[in-house]
């Protein structure tokens, strides 16, 4: 008895009808046989049969009436065509098209001729290859960054647009880029900029070289704070996913490798079948950024997640990819997949965890072996890394250890408090700088280049605050000392220097520096513009030896501080600046970072400050010592009572002035200036202890606390670094000058482990 086909049990009425459709009912049939031993489910196959008429009738208006007439490049067009308005029918084209590529039914057809952008990126795209030895996934990034500049500049394949080509056109297709991409986006598209223009000007094809002309985005190492989940929420997570059904079982499998072993979203899905040694209880790991392989022991709870998921989830499939699609087609899992898994689990789950991307696994991976008293370099090896400064970036979540670099509250001091000295007969440190009121907008016959250099610098992500108003003081010199100059030259630039004698010989340099880079953008579009030799610049202040503040000392100053009055608007006044020097003596803070903290960024039952965005963009985590903890604690709990704003977004260091709602950094200097001269607080010149010398004496403190208890100094030291928002000890070695007390301490210590292996005579 002959067996009915797929077709004739879907449509038995109505199969004729079926097989006499245009184009694609002389191989129906097999179409949807081929869909059953894809593994699609019936109620698949029967749908996606529906939507077939569909797309007979889409091709009819275009004149496609047989099977003879189609092209995989028709039915990509279709594809196309279905992809934003119907998703369901582009499915079906796509399935239909790789029927047909695999029966050999339908040829390639003939390609649209392509336009002149699409050859110039083809052919820089061989140059990238070929020449620079570039990996095909940064081929495909400069390619697309390519298409939208050449498109910006209206190329044509004509040799005389880019003979045309003005810096101008690159700087407005920077600022039109910037609306849309970050700083870290716009770093890549500046590289494609160079790269190409490099390569154009090489080939003679550009008489200037604007390759060296454009500015790049500055993006720092470590600007970002890890993001990690408590271990236990991990394990909760991973055992909330439903394993009743494959797609359960799949995705718990998929997320615990990536928890268990830290891996990227990439290592997961190109694990194969072989990359499991069952023998040697081995998982080889082939690592996408090193393209080196990892070895990882298999444990006993993975091996028997990985066999259950074989064994009741993976499709069978002659593939060797782990990890498949479970349903039709069978195809390997991408990359992006395992992210779109994880937040579908994380909004399935009832734990109310914040939806964040794969990385938050691998980082809470790394934060669980560092909080298990794993060595940083065995973490590294563990996740692949090359350099010990990429493992060190997770010392920043350990909360538990940095706790240990903070300081305790001094000791109060014994005897009667200091009087506070009357600020008006503090003496004065330097004279009083003149304060110019600028005008808020460039007026001279350069504003519209001052204005274009600004907002090039903005939309590469830059600030650009301080040196705007570097540049506003320029420009009001050349606007009153020279209205009808059209040329920058040099006896203006020499005669507005001698407005600056006021400033240290550091920051004049400083403004020397950022007007010279105003004139070099200035010179792009108007040769002949003056250009200072930097030689010619001052020379940069020596640098100030800190005047290192002792506990006992912070003590009586902290003391003294208490005596401040109360002020018309804050009745807590003394409390707030109390705190905020305890802050900058205990933690090590910076004084803008201090002045910037918000009562949102108190975190972990008001035991963490959370700096955000601080020097060089980079944010981090401050655990606070107990007994600062109750003072942060106490100081909050008076500004309730006092009815104070106490919302998040208010100002820890907060004061009723009208213009803003933080102290400014001039009141907060002048306090501990008083606070100073009324407890002898000075330097060997007489003068008071920069507030900056606050974070060079915690870290000097901390140092000795390690050498009393005996610590291994040297592996503290990466703590220490990333407690003060380092991105590695050697910048942290600025803040560790050499004491009495640490002399004798690293003697002692030295004696104590290398004194026996000496003798009267000599080595032993």
């Amino acid at each position: 008895m002959e067996t009915k086909s797929l077709l004739v049990q879907l449509r038995p009425r109505a199969f004729s009808w079926w097989r006499s459709l245009p184009v694609f009912g002389s191989v129906l049939d097999d179409f949807v046989q081929w869909q059953r031993d894809q593994g699609y489910a019936v109620g698949t196959i029967s749908g996606y049969l529906n939507i077939v008429p569909e797309v007979v009738r889409w091709l009819r208006r275009r004149k496609i009436t047989a099977l003879e007439q189609l092209t995989q490049q028709r039915l990509q067009i279709a594809h196309d065509h279905y992809r934003p308005k119907r998703k369901a029918a582009s499915w079906v084209v796509r399935a239909l098209k790789r029927f047909l590529t695999e029966r050999r039914l339908v040829p390639e057809g003939d390609l649209l001729p392509p336009c002149q952008v699409e050859i110039e990126i083809a052919r820089f795209a061989t140059y990238l290859r070929e020449t620079r030895g570039v990996a095909e996934a940064t081929v495909s990034g400069h390619s697309g960054q390519l298409r939208a500049f050449l498109r910006h500049i209206r190329f044509n394949g004509k040799p005389a647009v880019l003979q045309r080509l003005k810096i101008r056109q690159i700087h407005t297709f920077l600022r039109v880029s910037a609306r849309t991409n970050n700083r870290f986006s716009m770093q890549h598209i500046v590289a494609t900029l160079r790269a190409y223009l490099q390569e154009q000007h090489a080939q003679e094809a550009l008489s200037k070289p604007f390759h060296l002309q454009i500015d790049t985005p500055r993006v720092y190492r470590g600007e970002r704070l890890p993001r990690a989940l408590p271990w236990p929420q991990i394990q909760s997570f991973l055992q909330s996913i439903d394993r009743s059904h494959p797609f359960g079982r799949r995705d718990f499998t998929l997320l615990y490798l990536a928890a268990a072993y830290g891996l990227r979203n990439g290592e997961l899905v190109r694990l194969t079948l072989d990359d499991i040694d069952w023998r040697a209880r081995v998982l080889r790991i082939r690592q996408t950024k090193t393209r080196q392989t990892l070895r990882l022991p298999l444990t006993d709870e993975a091996a028997h997640v990985l066999i259950d998921y074989l064994r009741h989830a993976r499709p069978t499939s002659t593939l060797r990819q782990l990890f498949l699609r479970v349903r039709a087609p069978f195809i390997p899992l991408q990359p992006a997949s395992v992210h779109d898994v994880l937040e579908h689990r994380l909004r399935c789950s009832v734990l109310n965890l914040p939806i964040a991307g794969t990385q938050v696994l691998r980082h809470s991976f790394a934060t669980r072996l560092m909080q298990q008293g794993v060595s940083i370099k065995a973490i590294g090896d563990t996740l692949g890394h090359r350099d010990i400064e990429s493992t060190s970036v997770y010392l920043r979540l350990d909360v538990d250890e940095l706790r240990q670099v903070a300081l305790p509250v001094p000791p109060t001091p014994s005897g009667h408090p200091v009087k506070l000295v009357a600020v008006d007969s503090l003496p004065r440190i330097r004279p009083a700088r003149a304060r110019h009121h600028l005008p808020t907008r460039f007026q001279s016959r350069f504003a519209s280049s001052l204005q274009a250099h600004v907002d090039l610098k903005r939309a590469l992500g830059r600030r650009y605050t301080a040196e705007a108003t570097v540049l506003r003081h320029w420009d009001n010199f050349v606007r009153r000392r020279y209205p009808h100059a059209r040329q920058v030259r040099a006896e203006m630039f020499s005669n507005w220097t001698k407005t600056l004698v006021s400033l240290t010989s550091t920051g004049s340099r400083s403004f020397h520096r950022i007007v010279r880079n105003f004139l070099l953008f200035h010179a792009r579009t108007h040769p002949g513009t003056f250009i200072p030799d930097r030689l010619t610049f001052p020379k940069n202040a020596p640098v100030v030896t800190p005047r290192l503040v002792s506990a006992v000392e912070m003590a009586r100053a902290l003391a003294a501080v208490r005596q401040l009055p109360p002020s018309a608007g804050n009745p807590l006044r003394a409390e707030t600046f109390h705190l905020g020097l305890l802050l900058l003596f205990c933690c090590g803070l910076r004084r803008r970072e201090l002045l910037r903290l918000t009562l949102a960024d108190i975190q972990a039952e008001q035991t963490v400050l959370h700096i955000r965005c601080s020097k060089f963009h980079k944010s981090r985590l401050v655990p606070l010592s107990p007994s600062v903890t109750v003072a942060l604690q106490r100081c909050l709990q008076q500004r309730s009572q006092k009815r104070l704003p106490m919302g998040p977004s208010a100002p820890l260091m907060w004061s009723p002035r009208p213009s803003s709602e933080v102290y400014a950094a001039e009141s907060l200097g002048t306090v501990w200036h008083q606070v100073c001269v009324s407890t002898k607080l000075l330097n060997e010149q007489g003068h008071p202890p920069r507030l900056h010398d606050l974070r060079h004496s915690c870290a000097v403190l901390v140092l000795q606390q390690w050498y009393a208890q005996g610590a291994d100094v040297q592996a503290k030291l990466p703590h220490l670094a990333a407690y003060l928002g380092h991105v590695s000890a050697v910048s942290t070695h600025y803040y560790l000058k050499l004491t009495p007390e640490l002399r004798q301490a690293a003697s002692r210590r030295f004696h104590q482990r290398f004194a026996p292996l000496f003798t009267h005579g000599g080595l032993a």
